[in-house]
């Protein structure tokens, strides 16, 4: 399955408040826009190979509850915890081709979904989602339509991205069963298992490493239930930090 780390989600009330302590930590995040089908906005943070954090907050609760995309369905839940990691997301140059796979391994799927986002300079940015009907927490996918090289250098001519060696290493996740999701992830998207520990704790982990990311599963018991909780960007200069409900290690 040819797939890549795109990015993770972090649901906020005020995505300007995570932009602004980021900005103060010496990273270069901008604005995104909003997403008027959604209900919501969002601020962002690039990093190397496009991925990229994405601070979203609601600013149309009614649109976000009556939705029935399944991100919406997704981002009313985050609201109903509170502020928090909500899923990452992988890109992939063709979504049908990834769902025709995963409908080969037994996998029900959602979508693809039509996505787009008004930029503040009023353009508007397209892509598709496709998302995972299953118990256990899941990745969804996105497809941009434009190569990585080609979707970068717009980012950087736009000021949006500065390239420099920094990147999203690995995200934890919270789970109840730490073996049997990180084989799933594992076999539905050619990832490689092993035991270990959660980067700078005690934490025992399961960890699934994939080209561009590496996921640590964690017996962790989070508020917020099953869902990612970490964020460990390198190169780190030993950091952690807590976030509008969730950890950073810097």
């Amino acid at each position: 399955m040819e797939i890549r780390f795109d990015h993770v989600v972090h649901y906020v009330k005020d995505p300007h408040d995570p932009m602004a302590a980021f900005q103060l930590l010496g990273f270069h995040p901008v604005k995104g826009g909003n997403h008027d089908i959604w209900g919501t906005y969002n601020t962002l943070c690039y990093f190397k190979n496009v991925a990229y954090i994405e601070w979203i907050g609601i600013n149309n609760l009614d649109v976000t509850r009556e939705g029935s995309h399944p991100f919406s369905y997704h981002l009313h839940k985050d609201y109903q915890l509170g502020e928090g990691l909500s899923q990452i997301a992988f890109r992939t140059s063709s979504i049908k081709k990834v769902q025709t796979q995963l409908t080969e391994k037994g996998v029900k799927t959602l979508g693809p979904y039509p996505g787009s986002r008004k930029r503040p300079d009023g353009t508007l940015l397209k892509w598709s989602m496709l998302f995972i009907e299953n118990t256990h927490p899941m990745p969804f996918f996105i497809e941009w339509g434009e190569e990585d090289g080609v979707r970068e250098n717009d980012l950087v001519t736009k000021g949006l991205y500065i390239p420099d060696r920094k990147r999203i290493s690995y995200i934890g996740y919270s789970v109840k069963e730490p073996e049997l999701t990180a084989k799933l992830w594992a076999d539905l998207f050619k990832g490689a298992v092993s035991n270990t520990i959660l980067p700078g704790t005690e934490q025992e982990a399961v960890k699934v490493k994939f080209d561009s990311i590496e996921v640590y599963f964690c017996n962790e018991v989070h508020p917020r239930g099953e869902r990612p909780y970490m964020i460990g960007i390198e190169p780190s200069n030993g950091k952690t930090i807590t976030l509008h409900g969730a950890t950073y290690k810097l």
